[in-house]
């Protein structure tokens, strides 16, 4: 039997690490390689919760005869606790990121690694104006600049969502922060004016990931770059595909299973990878609130949770991986064939 394992990282009770995603994934691996199952574990973690630990990771499994990534994890998010209105969003600049970039790039020739950067939360949204200008890319679509990353991976809400229009950023966000209407059409007005100068087309702005990143989206898809989520690239970048057509089983999992994490990006990804492929799909979490009409729904075949409630024992209460793999044991018996 093959089995393909690709986890969400399992985080700690008040503030204590957990277990990362390829720790949990290769835990509950053991738990299927004991019963002389053939197994696979793919790292997955979503930007800004785990992606770059998960890329190297992944580069350590790929091995030395692959062209791996190389992750820019700029520190530009928001503070904890910050609001949309501090800093105004509106009147901040992407230009800071700019800097970041000329300091992590990779000083490589022109056949350097492919960059990824990862940005899940920022306190601006120009655009990616600021940057833009910062780079000297304004009118420069055609040609990839040294400094533009090739892949801009971010969250799955944010990958779908556009830059200008009536979905778009301003459109959005300015409705939940209840501004004023005439600002929110000047606002529009100017990211469409900027997506014209970028682009020679106003509504550029439109197509779904340009507004990711506060706009960063816009000027990354501009000059050919793509944009995704951190779990589809680090599955992509795995050949995951491949892989989940020739399994007889997907094992995927998160530390709690509910509403909200059931729509969270690694579930959701591995699951809809599985379906297109007709292999079944199980879940294996430490608890789970949902009925199976729901999990069924999702794409899910089964959740196994392997609690009790609360945390596996380990040092300090902390999960251990020792623990996760004893508990899955039935799991497996269960799930093999």
């Amino acid at each position: 039997m093959r089995v393909l394992l690709a986890t969400d990282c399992w985080p700690g009770d008040d503030g204590r690490a957990g277990l990362d995603s390829w720790t949990v994934g290769t835990a509950l691996a053991r738990a299927w390689a004991d019963l002389g199952d053939e197994i696979a574990v793919i790292p997955v973690g979503a930007a800004g919760a785990g992606f770059a630990g998960c890329l190297g990771r992944l580069a350590q499994v790929l091995g030395t005869g692959t062209e791996h990534p190389v992750a820019l994890s700029p520190d530009v998010g928001r503070s904890p606790g910050m609001t949309r209105t501090d800093p105004d969003p509106w009147t901040a600049s992407s230009a800071p990121l700019a800097d970041c970039l000329t300091q992590l790039m990779p000083t490589q020739p022109a056949s350097r690694r492919p960059t990824v950067l990862e940005l899940a939360d920022v306190p601006w949204r120009d655009g990616g104006r600021g940057m833009a200008t910062a780079l000297g890319l304004a009118g420069s679509t055609g040609s990839r600049p040294a400094l533009l990353p090739d892949t801009l991976v971010t969250t799955a809400e944010e990958v779908q969502r556009p830059l200008t229009g009536l979905r778009g950023l301003v459109s959005v966000e300015g409705r939940e922060e209840g501004m004023d209407p005439a600002r929110m059409l000047g606002l529009d007005q100017r990211l469409c004016d900027w997506a014209a100068e970028l682009t020679g087309d106003a509504d550029a702005g439109t197509v779904p990931g340009t507004g990711a990143a506060g706009g960063v989206g816009l000027v990354i898809s501009a000059l050919g770059g793509q944009i995704t989520t951190g779990s589809r690239y680090l599955l992509d970048l795995a050949g995951a595909a491949t892989t989940i057509s020739s399994a007889d089983l997907v094992v995927t999992g998160c530390r709690d299973l509910t509403m909200m994490s059931l729509d969270q990006e690694v579930v959701s990804t591995l699951t809809m990878m599985a379906g297109q492929a007709g292999v079944p799909v199980i879940a294996v979490t430490l608890t789970n609130t949902l009925p199976a009409r729901q999990l069924r729904e999702s794409g899910l075949e089964a959740a196994l949770p392997i609690g009790p409630e609360g945390e596996l024992p380990g040092s300090g209460g902390a999960v251990t991986a020792a623990e996760l793999t004893r508990r899955a044991a039935p799991v497996a018996r269960t799930w093999h064939w």
